[in-house]
């Protein structure tokens, strides 16, 4: 008898901790596992977007009221050459974004193409996220039914090559749209930490409309025409 109970004793032992590293494992897969949009890709839906947290307005120039910072902001072609922001007549429009996010991409698919055919408007994109992968935009309606790219690390020149790629994958090539990359100093001095951030300008450079998040086509065309008319809307 001594015998069975100690093979009884023995096997509850090893059955606690079988238990005990299975469910350790489970456990540190759930903290490991999450996905990078989860923590990056600000949301956007097709109503008015509802803020997202943790853009520094302290140094982030995407801001209703802000003179954005044309002359002190350098900014790269995607041939490498270092210039800066071009700037139209009447209205300029500022996205910062990430070649990987959906909504970025929905952007630059359906609505930055249509405000850029605009008498006077200049738009710029910039690729702010040293991260590769080119995202899917999706169908122009429904809105933001896309997904993510992916991709790893980027330097500058990885995030030049990436957008090469996009503005071909994009058909940007074939409209107004000027198509930048940030390097680092930039990505620090601007602290964008949501995607995309937009900026809509009047003719003296001052930020009118800065939407926090991306836009249809026709929330698009409200913001330029108060960008156009100089009026600060929020």
């Amino acid at each position: 008898m001594s015998i069975t109970v100690s093979r009884k004793l023995v096997g509850g032992l090893l059955a606690v901790v079988a238990g005990s590293l299975f469910l350790g494992g489970w456990a540190l897969g759930v903290l490991t596992a999450q996905p990078r949009s989860a923590l990056t890709v600000k949301t956007a839906p097709s109503s008015p977007p509802s803020h997202a947290a943790g853009t520094s307005t302290a140094s982030n120039p995407f801001v209703v009221g802000t003179s954005f910072p044309f002359t002190t902001s350098q900014v790269e072609t995607l041939t490498g050459h270092v210039t800066h922001l071009a700037r139209g007549s009447r209205a300029t429009i500022v996205m910062a974004m990430a070649s990987w996010c959906l909504f970025c991409g929905y952007e630059d698919k359906y609505v930055l193409p249509v405000l850029a055919r605009t008498p006077g408007v200049v738009v710029d994109i910039v690729d702010v996220s040293p991260q590769g992968g080119i995202a899917d935009p999706g169908p122009a309606t429904p809105p933001f039914h896309g997904h993510d790219g992916a991709g790893g690390p980027l330097t500058v020149a990885g995030m030049r090559t990436t957008m090469q790629h996009y503005v071909q994958t994009y058909g940007l090539a074939k409209t107004a749209i000027h198509v930048y990359v940030a390097p680092t100093a930039t990505q620090q001095a601007w602290h964008v930490s949501a995607f995309p951030s937009l900026a809509f300008l009047n003719a003296r450079g001052t930020v009118v409309v800065a939407p926090p998040g991306a836009l249809t086509i026709a929330q698009g065309r409200t913001a330029l025409d108060e960008a156009l008319s100089g009026s600060s809307a929020s």
